[in-house]
């Protein structure tokens, strides 16, 4: 395979210091691009240090010779709430500021917060038309546009062959119709999750529902190659967008063993108590709580596992799942079995998954679930422990199985969850997983990093035109 010249402009929204899952996948694909001889440009968002998924430790993963390109994301809530404050003309206190001044106002006084009501409707109003109706598909909207402006000056300075998009966001679809579109240039979409009525977006209506599957569809149409994570998304794809002339492929997720190696060398503490680790994030349709329901079953049957068990719970869990955890927890006397630890480095969080007991996967519930494989699994498995997955029928449950790593219980069975955990609970922690190594090599990175390569041979361009300088001088001033 001769990719000497080549290069492939990577539109990629997550991308490193973002301390996201998604940002993985592109990274990783382009060290591995690099070491195969192609040149990776890589068009991404602009860093914001004040950002909650900001890690500058994260600048290491970007690879030797891979260049960055960052387009700003304006935020079109701020710039609508700026523009009412300016045309009011005055200065909008936050509704914190404002129910701490009434609290310490006199009775007589408090109805002095009045006009921040009145000013309040018309910020919720613009916050609901802004996510519902102009962010559409995503928030990264409005960088999609300033990502095509400096896409179309990145092909104008250097040969480009190929243009990928990793979604989401979703909005990177955008860039990559529009420069084929313009140029030519093949492009490739890389699926990590769905777009039309993934397990994460079901908040979104009817209406927007047939609105965004309209544009997909349209996109699409461009499209030189479709690749999706697991074999039933790309199914699911398929049926969706019968009329593309697009080749399809399934690429999953996968790992990089030598990163956990350093890791797996050290010395594991062996003691009484058995724990479980999750490390990502507990949102939407990602909850577990058949976990924790099932281990209060079992510690009201059994009291002395309170002080055998303990669950470590690291990454952000949102306001509403953490409620509800509060309230299993105190319903069972279990709240001590458990630890919240919030976000945490990548470093900690790959030290946690060695040296725990259970690695405990909890997996997105949905109408498309079945295809979801995340990329925490294959991390899981680089870290070399057993892995407990709460996750129903399909493509993450297959692996597991067929690998030999784990054991799997429906997402929201309590039954099913409580019999696997008092089997798990009343048995020796294994040291060692016996795994089925020849099936797990297809994951690691470095194969599927040259699947990767050869689709881009393929389709590659022998020979751009000279549109790119014309698309250059046709680009208007800021």
């Amino acid at each position: 395979m001769s990719t000497a010249s080549k290069t492939v402009l990577m539109v990629a929204g997550e991308f490193p210091p973002m301390k996201t899952i998604g940002r993985i996948r592109s990274a990783k694909f382009a060290q591995h691009l690099t070491e195969l001889g192609w040149k990776v440009v890589v068009l991404t968002v602009e860093s914001n240090e004040d950002s909650p998924v900001y890690d500058a430790s994260l600048e290491t993963e970007i690879a030797a010779g891979v260049e960055v390109f960052r387009a700003p994301n304006p935020n079109l809530e701020t710039l609508a709430i700026n523009w009412i404050k300016r045309l009011l003309g005055r200065s909008i206190p936050s509704a914190d500021t404002n129910r701490s001044r009434a609290a310490a106002a006199p009775p007589s006084s408090q109805p002095s917060i009045a006009p921040f009501r009145i000013i309040e409707l018309p910020l919720r109003f613009f916050k609901y038309v802004i996510k519902h109706w102009i962010n559409i598909p995503d928030d990264y909207l409005p960088w999609s546009r300033k990502a095509y402006r400096l896409a179309l000056k990145i092909c104008a300075e250097r040969r480009i062959d190929v243009v990928y998009t990793s979604l989401p966001p979703f909005s990177a679809a955008f860039v990559g119709y529009r420069i084929k579109k313009r140029l030519g240039i093949p492009w490739v979409v890389d699926y990590r999750d769905l777009w039309y009525r993934d397990v994460l977006r079901e908040w979104i209506g009817p209406v927007r529902q047939r609105l965004e599957l309209a544009l997909e569809r349209h996109l699409l149409k461009q499209a030189d190659i479709i690749i999706t994570v697991s074999a039933q998304k790309t199914a699911y794809l398929k049926q969706m967008v019968p009329d593309t002339k697009a080749c399809w492929e399934t690429l999953t997720n996968g790992y990089d063993p030598e990163i956990y190696e350093p890791l797996l060398t050290e010395p594991r503490k062996i003691d009484d108590v058995i724990d479980f680790t999750f490390t990502g994030r507990l949102f939407k349709n990602r909850r577990g709580y058949a976990f924790a329901e099932a281990l209060g079953q079992l510690v009201e049957a059994e009291p002395a596992l309170k002080d055998r068990v303990l669950v470590h719970i690291l990454g952000g869990v949102s306001p509403e799942i953490r409620d509800r955890y509060r309230e299993i927890l105190t319903k069972y006397g279990i709240n001590q079995m458990f630890e919240f630890a919030g976000d945490v480095s990548y470093q900690e969080a790959m030290r946690a998954q060695v040296h725990t007991d259970y690695l405990l996967l909890i997996v997105d519930t949905g109408a498309t679930s079945d295809g979801v494989i995340p990329g925490k699994l294959f991390e899981y498995v680089a870290a070399r422990r057993p892995i407990f997955a709460l996750t129903d029928p399909g493509a993450t449950k297959e692996i597991i199985e067929q690998a030999g790593i784990g054991r799997v219980v429906p997402a929201e069975s309590v039954a099913e969850c409580k019999a696997a955990l008092r089997s798990i609970l009343t048995s020796e922690v294994p040291r060692r997983l016996t795994r089925n190594e020849a099936y797990l090599s297809q994951f690691e990175r470095k194969s599927i990093s040259l699947r990767l390569a050869r689709i881009f041979d393929s389709i590659a361009t022998p020979n751009i035109s000279d549109s790119t300088g014309d698309a250059l001088r046709s680009i208007p001033s800021e």
